[in-house]
């Protein structure tokens, strides 16, 4: 039947093969013509496609739909003529077709006639359209600077998260809306993407936009520029505004993003500054007045001062008369600290060496009386040797062997002779201190010394002024070899360390000494718990001739001498006192002087 169908149509089959659109008949069960076009669309020969169920001819879950709706239009059934679905392919490409299909009686037989419209590249292009919207969205939400988006019909498809924080109106308010203009205006009027949209030209722009307002550099028919919105929230706001138009691929203007920037803070700044500018132009206006009348005052004040200049040096003559004389009186003053300090180091020398001196000369009294005994001892050993035989007389031997306590000699003796060597060693040892201390057979020569020793030494001498009073520690850190004037430097440790002493009060106290060394120098500290000074006085004590001990007690130059003894040095010497907790007296001093082999002065 169906080749007599073929046979007997065969001018209408030539004529479908001759369109270039696809075509295929069916009878709800096998394909029984389709046209070159539709083998081409397929990649199936006649002969494939003549053995395929017509429903077969969809791609996948497609083939239920055809199957189902070719049944009800053979039967009949009304049915949309149009519809699209995904087409089979023999090399498995995607072919999206739009199906128009109508029943038809060939040969006086129910025919149902299908012809195709290829989609593939629309379906494509909306793929591709779908995705770049959704990147667009990404983009456009992502971004921190407020951004909308408006279509071809002014309707907001886009309206991020910066844009709805600055606005106060979310992205669900907004877009599928013409309300981009809400947050801005009052009334409705475009905004800048609207009129990008518009494709209206730069000066048609500003007569909407009473602003500054220039083409962009960037993109063709972009539009940016500044502009104050006197409603925006209920108080005016600066905005620099961007509009760029989106295109199609054929260049068509579909739609426009526009971005939003809140330039206030910058417009405030800028008022303020030009204000601050007025300011200063009218502070210098009034300095220049008053720098006229301070001119005028100061060539007064010229004239005066050659007068006074006069005087001056008829003045300055006189005093360096009176600095001679004061500088011949400081001199002596401070060879009268010398010597009182030489008069209190013999007190100390004296009294050091009464002690030992006392107990040497009573020892060797005892060992000249022991010696005499034991000169009698042998003297009656003598007498007794020719009549040894004798028990009487070796009885009396015997017996003043026993009055003698001839043992307790023998054990004490030794005794006697060590603590006499012990006393002799301390008398030695404090004239060698006074004179480590005094350092008389040294040159007046910068030279190496060992700081640990000095201070030692001037313990031992001033021992006298600090052992009723306080009790001393020393704290000694590792301290190289330090170039310097070792005398000069013991006479600083002794005066602190009797101002230490005097400072006491009724209870006895505790001096400490810690030394270290860091960075190229050393450094000495001197700490006692007496009785402090207050902030007037500590500004005071280098002063010459300052000093809080009575009339006649001291000369005020102790400190002002050890002050210039550390400044020699290329030192410092610095205090920290609080009135009855105590004082710190800190010397920093440099291990090498800057020029070494400096003469001392």
């Amino acid at each position: 039947m169906e080749n007599n169908i073929v046979q007997g149509d065969r001018v209408y089959f030539q004529l479908l093969d001759a369109v270039s659109t696809p075509v295929f008949l069916h009878r709800v069960g096998k394909v029984i013509y389709t046209n070159q076009a539709m083998r081409d669309l397929t990649a199936y020969s006649a002969e494939e496609l003549q053995s395929l169920d017509f429903f077969e001819l969809g791609h996948g879950e497609w083939r239920n739909v055809l199957k189902e709706r070719g049944e009800r239009r053979m039967r009949g059934e009304i049915l949309p003529n149009v519809y699209e679905f995904r087409l089979a392919n023999k090399l498995d490409k995607v072919c999206w077709v739009e199906l128009t299909a109508s029943r038809i009686m060939l040969n006086d037989l129910p025919t149902v006639f299908c012809s195709l419209n290829d989609l593939t590249d629309r379906k494509q292009a909306e793929a591709m359209q779908r995705r770049m919207q959704q990147m667009l969205a990404q983009i456009v939400d992502s971004d921190p600077m407020p951004t909308f988006v408006i279509n071809s019909r002014h309707v907001v498809t886009h309206w991020n998260r910066a844009c709805a924080t600055l606005t106060g109106l979310s992205a669900e308010e907004m877009v599928g809306t013409n309300g981009q203009w809400r947050p801005f205006y009052k009334a409705q009027q475009p905004v800048l993407a609207d009129l990008v949209v518009d494709n209206l030209a730069l000066e048609a722009i500003r007569e909407h936009y009473p602003m500054r307002i220039e083409e962009s550099n960037v993109a063709g028919n972009a539009f940016e520029g500044e502009r104050f919105l006197p409603d925006f929230q209920g108080g005016g706001r600066w905005f620099y505004l961007t509009a760029v138009p989106l295109r199609d691929a054929s260049g068509r203007i579909i739609g426009a993003i526009e971005k939003v920037q809140d330039t206030t803070p910058r417009h405030r700044a800028e008022e303020a500054l030009q204000q601050y500018q007025a300011g200063l132009e009218e502070l210098v206006r009034k300095r220049t007045v008053e720098l006229a009348e301070a001119n005028q005052l100061l060539a007064e004040d010229i004239r005066r001062r050659e007068q006074a200049e006069v005087e001056l040096r008829r003045r300055n003559i006189e005093l360096t008369d009176l600095n001679a004389k004061l500088s011949a009186a400081q001199q002596q003053l401070q060879q009268s600290e010398k010597l009182a300090s030489i008069g209190q180091l013999a007190a100390g020398v004296a009294h050091e060496i009464n002690n030992p001196i006392g107990y040497v000369h009573s020892n060797i009294g005892s060992l000249e009386r022991y010696i005499n005994d034991m000169f009698t001892l042998i003297a009656a050993y003598e007498k007794a040797t020719p009549s040894i035989v004798d028990s009487a007389v070796v009885n009396d031997v015997n017996t003043l062997r026993v009055e003698l306590d001839v043992d307790f000699l023998k054990d004490d003796v030794p005794q006697l002779l060590n603590e006499s060597k012990e006393g002799i060693t301390r008398v030695k040892k404090i004239v060698q201190d006074l004179k480590d201390f005094s350092r008389v057979d040294t040159s007046p020569e910068f030279q190496w010394a060992n700081l640990h020793q000095g201070i030692d030494s001037t313990l031992n001498v001033v021992a006298n002024e600090i052992k009723y009073k306080a009790d001393v520690i020393k704290e000694y850190g590792a301290l190289p070899e330090v170039e310097c004037l070792p005398s000069q430097l013991n006479q600083v440790y002794m005066n602190l360390l009797v101002n230490a002493a005097q400072a006491m009060g009724n209870e006895r106290g505790r001096i400490a000494i810690r030394t270290g060394s860091a960075e190229g120098q050393v450094w000495l500290e001197f700490a006692d718990n007496g009785s402090g000074m207050s902030e007037d006085v500590q500004r005071r004590i280098f002063d010459p001739f300052f000093t809080t001990k009575p009339v006649g007690k001291g000369t005020g130059l102790g400190l002002s001498l050890s002050y210039g003894i550390i400044q020699k040095h290329k030192g410092r010497i610095e205090v920290k006192s609080v009135p009855g907790q105590g004082s710190v007296f800190r010397i920093t001093l440099p291990i090498q002087q800057p020029q070494s082999g400096e003469q001392a002065s």
